[in-house]
């Protein structure tokens, strides 16, 4: 009779019987599930900058805000960069008019504005100097006022 025997080796082969295979597939299938969970921090950090830059140079007055109420819409290329910025910021101009500053950023004093009158007062002098252009663009309620008054 032919036996053969096995001699033992010095290389340790993994037991995939064992109870630690298991443990070790799960391991990897976490690291694997951060690692995807990192990857998307990384483009949603991105698209944040993106279109925070965006928001910025159309004169947003409260860019973090903006794209909070942004960010579910964002659609992203196949590198990972957001395909709809410029759409976005469009939207968010119609829906939002009011963040959008007009003539650049407008800085507004502690008081806000207390005693001071923004509005010049109208006089008929004033209104003698306009064109029917400039007062057809007027507040027809100052001009009836201003010309029912002889005093003023």
């Amino acid at each position: 009779m032919n036996e053969q025997t096995t001699q033992p080796t010095n290389e340790t082969q993994p037991d995939f019987n064992s109870d630690t295979a298991p443990h070790a597939e799960m391991t990897i299938a976490g690291l694997c599930a951060e690692i995807g969970e990192l990857q998307s921090a990384i483009r949603d950090r991105a698209a944040r900058d993106t279109m925070l830059d965006l928001f910025t140079e159309a004169g947003v007055r409260s860019p973090e805000l903006l794209f909070q109420a942004a960010k579910d819409r964002l659609q992203f290329d196949a590198d990972g960069i957001p395909a709809n910025g410029a759409a976005l910021v469009a939207e968010m101009k119609r829906q939002f008019p009011e963040q959008f500053a007009a003539g650049g950023p407008q800085h507004n004093s502690i008081d806000a504005g207390t005693g001071v009158s923004s509005v010049r007062s109208l006089t008929r002098e004033a209104l003698a100097k306009m064109s029917p252009e400039q007062i057809a663009k007027l507040d027809w309620s100052a001009v009836r006022d201003v010309l029912s008054h002889p005093g003023r």
